[in-house]
């Protein structure tokens, strides 16, 4: 993980997406608030959440980092066969990486490492 003052926050924040992540992929569609699923909320959805744990890790952790997403993608929609109100998709696991792929590349153009920036445009300073 990037050297941050709030590292324990940020680490947070990235792992509620996941567990987001989980809850929306298993909850029943009857259950749902709202509409479940689509093309739209997969890759919206992974674009996020890769974006945020490229943001509070190194460079180099990048391509394992989009591996494990994408992983992570594949084992939620397996997932779904444990649930009577969904099932797994082959589409919505591409679609999945359709989210991950363009934040990897957006990482390594720039965006990686935000929160570092962030905090340093706020005027905190990473932990000595």
């Amino acid at each position: 993980m990037l050297p941050l003052r709030y590292r324990r926050l940020w680490a947070l924040g990235a792992w509620a997406g996941v567990a987001l992540a989980v809850f929306l992929t298993v909850l029943p569609s009857p259950a749902a608030p709202f509409p479940v699923g689509g093309p739209v909320q997969h890759i919206t959805g992974y674009f996020l959440m890769t974006s945020w744990f490229l943001g509070i890790y190194p460079r180099r952790a990048y391509l394992p980092i989009a591996l494990g997403c994408l992983g992570f993608g594949g084992l939620m929609e397996l997932l779904q066969w444990l649930s009577p109100s969904r099932h797994p998709s082959l589409p919505d696991a591409l679609r999945n990486g359709l989210g991950i792929a363009p934040a990897l590349a957006l990482g390594y153009l720039g965006l990686g490492g935000w929160a570092a920036r962030l905090e340093r445009a706020l005027g905190l300073n990473p932990p000595a």
